[in-house]
């Protein structure tokens, strides 16, 4: 599968694959040293994270993958822990940091801290009050420190998503997240077909408006036409600012006859709304249901000629485009 791999799938992918690295010679070497049943842990661990390995990086699986992971390199160490003592402890310091790339933060506390508890008898039966206070001190440390660390990431990361994918002043997708998304449904067509749509949306006169009343109350408009969309469109769609006073709606399920519906639910709200200013709005739209075979950029070209209809006919009325179901 092609495309640009997110943050969350290249931490899961690095996790394991240096999981699988580390537990195959370890699993070999313990064989050698006749200690075969950990040996056989150790190569169940390698088969079970290899597994996941493929999973990612071929299906793209993350949420349920680095659960597992995470529950198995954390949950793992302290197995080895219980079977060969207290010298192996340290590498519960490397799983419990790796656990934060690859789950959430709260998620990631909750496993550290259940294996604490867990090595609770062991710890204190093998080592002394001093020891055991230095140990666990020093992982609660660390865990903390690194659980600051992970959300404070993560809050950066949502904040330089939200900026690079949605458009400032209205909040709406933008042309990039539009790209992304129509690509993966199209990608997912490919594999399970069903129904789903694009409505191209222009604000009629827009200029005119924008002209005569100035950008203030242009920009009003366009935030008040957002809202308005958003209001009608279900949780499923999407709603993407095109450029300038054109919008995409993705209604994902939606076969033409749906789609046109939503669009003339649309248009009618729009046209009925006069809380800008006293200015009368309306918008013509076009509607394209996606064909196997297309390309996005056909797929839109289909919805912008069908609203080209739409604003040649009169502004302020739907247009459907009919393409045949299968194309080439």
């Amino acid at each position: 599968m092609s495309g640009r791999r997110s943050a969350e799938e290249k931490s899961i992918i690095t996790v394991s694959a240096a999981s699988a690295i580390a537990l195959l010679p370890f699993a070999a070497m313990r064989w050698i040293l006749g200690d075969y049943w950990i040996a056989l842990l150790e190569g169940l661990g390698f088969v079970i994270v290899l597994g996941l390995l493929v999973s990612v990086v071929r299906y793209r699986e993350t949420r349920i993958s680095g659960v597992v992971i995470s529950l198995l390199v954390i949950m793992g160490t302290v197995v080895n822990i219980y079977l060969k003592g207290v010298s192996e402890v340290y590498f519960l310091f490397p799983t419990t940091v790796a656990a934060y790339f690859i789950v959430k933060p709260h998620f990631a506390l909750s496993i550290s801290a259940l294996a604490l508890i867990v090595l609770l008898p062991v710890m204190m039966g093998e080592l002394s009050l001093l020891n055991f206070a230095k140990f666990y001190l020093s992982i609660i440390g660390c865990m903390l420190f690194t659980y600051a660390f992970a959300v404070q990431r993560n809050a950066q990361r949502d904040q330089l998503v939200q900026f690079s994918t949605k458009d400032s002043l209205t909040g709406a997708g933008n042309r990039r997240l539009l790209d992304e998304r129509l690509s993966e449904t199209i990608r997912r067509f490919e594999r399970i077909e069903a129904p789903m749509s694009l409505l191209l949306l222009d604000l009629d006169r827009f200029k005119e408006i924008n002209d005569s009343a100035g950008h203030a109350v242009g920009d009003s408009l366009l935030v008040r036409v957002t809202e308005i969309v958003r209001g009608r469109i279900r949780s499923t769609d999407m709603l993407f600012r095109y450029g300038g006073d054109e919008f995409i709606v993705f209604a994902d399920g939606s076969d033409l006859a749906t789609a046109a519906s939503l669009a003339e639910d649309i248009r009618a709200l729009v046209e009925a709304d006069l809380s800008i200013s006293g200015w009368q709005l309306s918008v013509s739209l076009g509607v394209a249901e996606y064909c196997r075979g297309e390309d996005q950029a056909a797929w839109i070209a289909r919805a912008d000629r069908a609203l080209f209809d739409s604003k040649r006919q009169g502004r302020n009325r739907v247009e459907l485009s009919r393409a045949p179901l299968e194309v080439g």
